[in-house]
């Protein structure tokens, strides 16, 4: 398989877990060739969209590819389905894959006319949740809807550390609550619910609970430290007893952000709250503790400060132990590119 990767990225390399995955895979030679194409870096030198995608074409021609795997496309570089279709009329006749692991809503985040364009040229859309979402992409043109789990790379989270026996907090909620159109009570579908959750667990562990995050829906609140660096989520994390998130989109079955695998890969029991498909998905992981609603969260809370030291080690233990089993992005996407190759590559693993 020879492999064009255009990963969605502001700095080339930004993608590290994607780019790790995939060079591990072209080293193993599941790719007989492999090249990453970071298109949004190439409109930035360029300045031009027009020179950006001639730049873009002539780059899948001069590679020949089988299959062009795209991350999170959208207007910031605008595509139409007829530049699509040069890329997939070149002579290696390449097979488009879309890789979208955002959230998407038919009301407050809506599909933008490029992911459209993708999707109804893709010969397989993996998604990040199926329900709802997939629906709106099927009316979009998707065709082969395919579920795929968020991961976390290892360059950045869960790297091994010794726990401490003393920590900092009870419990950290690493979460931003923007406000849209700035009204105050308006929130993403499941912002009310984290609204709710973080107020319950500061009433009930007081300063021994901490949320990191921005967004109007904090203002004043009194256990808010500021946004975080991405990169350093791990180590407030590490600060703590457990992590806690309810998601923005809590009703997109088998949906997670990427907190949810961050989260598990730490080594920190992590509470986060139920959305279908979970029972299918996420059943039975130890140190995942799936909550349905604020006040379960501070239940949850409490059994585990229940705990001696020692199991609340070893349950974060387990939780890390099963992200990097099943969750690492060099297994995440190994199984989407072993999908990919079992049903439209014409070749098993």
């Amino acid at each position: 398989m020879r492999w064009f990767y255009v990963p969605n990225e502001g700095v080339e390399g930004q993608q590290i877990g994607t780019r790790m995955a995939f060079e591990k895979l072209h080293g193993e030679g599941v790719f007989s060739a492999y090249t990453a194409y970071s298109y949004l870096v190439r409109q930035q030198v360029l300045g031009n969209l027009q020179a950006a995608q001639n730049e873009f074409l002539e780059a899948v021609i001069n590679f020949a590819p089988d299959f062009i795997f795209i991350q999170h496309p959208g207007n910031d570089y605008p595509m139409d389905r007829e530049f699509i279709q040069k890329l997939k009329n070149t002579a290696s006749r390449p097979k488009l894959i879309l890789y979208e692991e955002d959230p998407y809503d038919p009301i407050v985040k809506r599909l933008n006319p490029t992911i459209k364009a993708v999707m109804v040229e893709a010969e397989m859309s993996f998604l990040g949740g199926t329900g709802y979402f997939a629906d709106l992409a099927c009316r979009a043109g998707a065709k082969n809807v395919r579920f795929a789990k968020h991961s976390f790379d290892t360059q950045r989270f869960g790297q091994a550390w010794q726990p401490t026996l003393t920590r900092r907090y009870d419990a950290v909620m690493i979460a931003n609550l923007t406000c849209l159109k700035r009204i105050p009570w308006l929130f993403m579908p499941g912002g009310r619910s984290r609204k709710k959750t973080a107020y319950a667990l500061y009433e009930q562990l007081g300063e021994r609970f901490a949320l990191y995050g921005g967004g109007q829906g904090w203002k004043g609140a009194p256990f808010c430290k500021g946004p975080i660096a991405y990169e350093k989520q791990g180590e407030a994390i590490r600060d703590a007893w457990m992590s806690i998130n309810w998601g923005q989109f809590d009703q997109i079955a088998m949906y997670t952000s990427d907190r949810f695998p961050i989260s598990l890969a730490t080594g920190v029991p992590h509470i986060t709250n139920y959305q279908p498909g979970y029972e299918f998905v996420f059943a039975d992981i130890p140190g995942l503790f799936v909550i349905k609603t604020p006040q379960e969260a501070v239940d949850v809370a409490i059994y585990l400060l229940s705990l001696t030291v020692e199991r609340r080690i070893e349950l974060g233990y387990l939780a890390a132990e099963y992200a990097h089993k099943h969750l690492d992005a060099t297994v995440v996407y190994r199984d989407i590119v072993y999908v990919i190759r079992e049903q439209l590559f014409n070749t098993s693993t």
